[in-house]
């Protein structure tokens, strides 16, 4: 099991035509944040960004806010993508 202080925790608020990432660790410290188009190609951007925040040996966590269906096809692609 990973240790909290060795993750990375990814809110996602999810909407029609874009999406909004915040990253934060795990004392709450805001880390980063991101606005991206609701669509495949543009969710590499988000992964880039959350790159960023990550030191070799971190997990990350995403957290998905989906309460239309417009994160399904983001759901998909991360849970693809590892």
């Amino acid at each position: 099991m990973t240790k909290p202080d060795r993750t990375i925790y990814v809110g996602v608020n999810l909407h029609k035509q874009h999406h909004t990432a915040v990253m934060i660790d795990c004392w709450n410290k805001k880390l980063g944040e991101i606005r991206f188009d609701n669509k495949p190609s543009a969710f590499p951007l988000l992964v880039k960004e959350v790159k960023k925040h990550t030191k070799k040996g971190m997990s990350v966590v995403y957290g998905l806010e989906d309460v239309g269906g417009y994160g399904r096809a983001l759901a998909v692609y991360l849970t693809e993508s590892g």
